[in-house]
């Protein structure tokens, strides 16, 4: 069965998105990556158990606004 993600924003590399999810909580495995341009993706798997809190933006390689 698939899983439905949320998407969060794009990140200038997978480690700095996972990075981002750690200092969030967020287990890794919840993570889904698509390949754009220099950066990745990034969607959180819907039902994981911090899937709804704010996420904190202050820091994570983001390239853009955080937009949730």
């Amino acid at each position: 069965m698939p899983f439905d993600y949320e998407d969060v924003g794009e990140f200038g590399s997978q480690g700095a998105a996972e990075d981002w999810a750690k200092r969030n909580g967020i287990d890794p495995r919840d993570l889904h990556f698509r390949k754009k341009g220099d950066g990745v993706d990034v969607g959180v798997r819907k039902g994981s158990p911090n899937a709804d809190r704010d996420y904190d933006d202050r820091h994570g390689g983001r390239r853009d606004g955080f937009w949730r």
